[in-house]
Parts: structure tokens; C-alpha cells; sequence
């Protein structure tokens, strides 16, 4: 009988943080080897990446591994995720595989001493739209619980926060608007200790920097925008972890980051209504409270903070 194979790829892509995933160098493939199919998993970008790879209706195959199957491949990586085995030769075979990936390492962790500046020029100022530990209207999902929103106007320069390397990039997006099925102009970036910084909301085809381009604190990214689920021109800005659920699936969790004034470098915490002027440089501007220690005070809205780069 002549032997027939069916061999389906479906594209799943988790969208959440970054719709421009589909456009990651991540690929699964099938080969042919004796009495068989070996399925490979092949990372092409520059961060690692979850994946999660599904055995669907196997007919007259024997599979190493039971699915779903659920792997971690380290950036620039080629290995193999399975072998399937023809159970018998002279009858017909066929499998259909399909899966989804995310990016970003489950088993990293974020360093406790990892400071962020506030990522505008000097002189730019901002209020906090929202900030963990205030008032939250849309910050409700566990990737954007600790988010901050800075409001400034559209065009103003949005710098790294924190070195890394840039692992997506979304943009061509016009509208903005409060409709939760619009997408935003993003900037995504992996920091040393595996956890990704996301920039969100930035200016229509204003971004600066490229896939898999090294950044440091203070490189110029893009300009802030009014793109995607937005009621006003801001930067959301996040840091997370990919996390992995019992079931194997991704999930983006959010992290508590802490941000610095002025030099020497103090803990800065955030909260909704703060009115900020940034300046990376010099001392505190007279009249304002020098703290230190793990005891921040609650700021007022009025008060203007002068952040220092780390």
C-alpha cells in the first residue's frame, strides 16, 4: 500500500505583549528518518522561547512524548522536540501538529537590585497616569498590574529604561482609541536577567531602533504616540516575566520595578497624579524631601521628582 503522509503546521501565536510575535524566527519543522518523522524546533531571533507544540489525531504513529509538549529554545538554537515512529510500514500514517510560542525564558528570575531611569530627555515633564498601589481602571490583567502609564504628548522622545537587547517591534499602527481590539505601536526589550521591558503605545512608524539591536539605559527608542487601546496620548511601560502554567501554556506576569532620582541614586516609587520633571543629572531641586532606605514616602501630586540615570 503506498504509504502517505499528511504532515499540517498550524501557526498559534500568543498575542499577549506582542502581536508581532508571528513575525519572530521561530519555526517548527518535520524531517523524514527511518521508519518515522523527528519534529525540530528552530529559534532564528535573539531571546529565548517558550513553546508549546500539540500532537493532533496520530494515525498509525508511536510518539516519544505525550502532548501537549512544552520546551524552552535558547536563541540560536536547533533541537530536536520528538521523535514519531510508523507503527506500520505498509499502512498509511499522518499527524497534524500545531503550536504556539511566546517569548521570554519561564525559569529566570528578576534581579531584586535592577534599577530603572525614567525613560525621557531631560526636561521632559509627565503625570502619572497610572501606578500599582493607586487608582486602577484598565491595569487588571497579571502583565499590566505593575505597569505605569506616564502621560506626555505625542512626539515626546521615550528612551530605554534599562539595558538590553531589542526582541519585537510592532509598528505601522494609526489608531488609538478605547477599544480594546486596537493594537499598539510596541518596543520590546530583554534585559540580562531574562524579564522584558515593554514600551507601549508609541507614535505611528517613529520607532528607532531595530530587531535585535543592543540598547543601554538612555538609547532613544522612539517618540510617545496615542496608538491602540489608549484614551490619550502616554507611554505604558512594563516589566514582566514569561511564566509557565501547570498546563505548560504562557503567561506574561507583570513585576514591581523599582525606579531612581537624582544623584546619588534614591528610590523613586511612583504614584498616580505625581508630577514629574526629568533630569538625569545634579542634585535634588531645593525643597524637596532627600529619603533613602526601603521606607518611601507617599509623594503629593504636586511635587517634581528630578530622576537620576542608574
Amino acid at each position: 500500500m503506498r504509504r502517505i503522509l499528511l504532515f499540517l503546521t498550524i501557526f498559534l501565536i500568543v498575542k499577549l505583549a506582542a502581536a508581532s510575535q508571528r513575525d519572530y524566527p521561530f519555526k517548527v519543522h518535520s524531517h523524514a528518518v527511518p521508519g518515522g518523522q523527528v519534529l525540530m524546533a528552530e529559534n532564528k531571533g535573539p531571546a529565548p522561547i517558550l513553546a508549546t507544540v500539540r500532537l493532533l489525531n496520530p494515525v498509525n504513529f508511536a510518539v516519544d512524548q505525550s502532548s501537549p509538549i512544552t520546551l524552552v529554545v535558547k536563541p540560536n538554537e536547533y533541537i530536536q522536540i520528538t521523535t514519531m515512529h510508523i507503527m506500520n510500514p505498509v499502512q498509511g500514517y499522518r499527524v497534524a501538529t500545531s503550536y504556539k510560542f511566546s517569548i521570554g525564558d519561564p525559569d529566570v528570575a528578576h534581579d531584586p537590585n535592577a534599577m530603572y531611569q525614567l525613560p525621557f530627555l531631560d526636561g521632559q515633564t509627565t503625570t502619572i497616569g497610572q501606578a500599582w498601589g493607586g487608582k486602577i481602571t484598565r491595569h487588571t490583567t497579571p502583565d499590566s498590574r505593575y505597569a505605569v502609564d506616564f502621560i506626555v504628548p505625542i512626539g515626546a522622545p521615550v528612551l530605554a529604561a534599562r539595558k538590553g537587547r531589542v526582541v519585537d517591534v510592532d509598528q505601522g499602527f494609526i489608531e488609538g482609541g478605547p477599544n480594546p481590539l486596537l493594537e499598539a505601536n510596541h518596543v520590546l526589550i530583554l534585559h540580562e536577567d531574562g524579564t522584558l521591558g515593554l514600551y507601549s503605545h508609541l507614535d505611528t512608524n517613529r520607532i528607532t531602533v531595530t530587531f535585535g539591536q543592543s540598547v543601554e539605559a538612555g538609547t532613544l527608542i522612539g517618540y510617545s504616540g496615542n496608538t491602540g487601546y489608549s484614551t490619550g496620548p502616554h507611554l505604558h511601560f512594563s516589566v514582566m516575566a514569561n511564566t509557565r502554567s501547570a498546563d505548560g501554556t504562557a503567561k506574561y506576569v507583570s513585576i514591581p520595578v523599582k525606579f531612581v532620582n537624582y544623584s546619588p541614586v534614591q528610590e523613586l516609587q511612583l504614584f498616580q497624579g505625581d508630577k514629574l520633571v526629568v533630569s538625569h543629572n545634579g542634585p535634588p531641586p531645593k525643597g524637596l524631601p532627600v529619603y533613602t532606605g526601603r521606607h518611601l514616602p507617599v509623594l503629593q501630586p504636586t511635587q517634581v521628582l528630578s530622576p537620576a540615570m542608574p
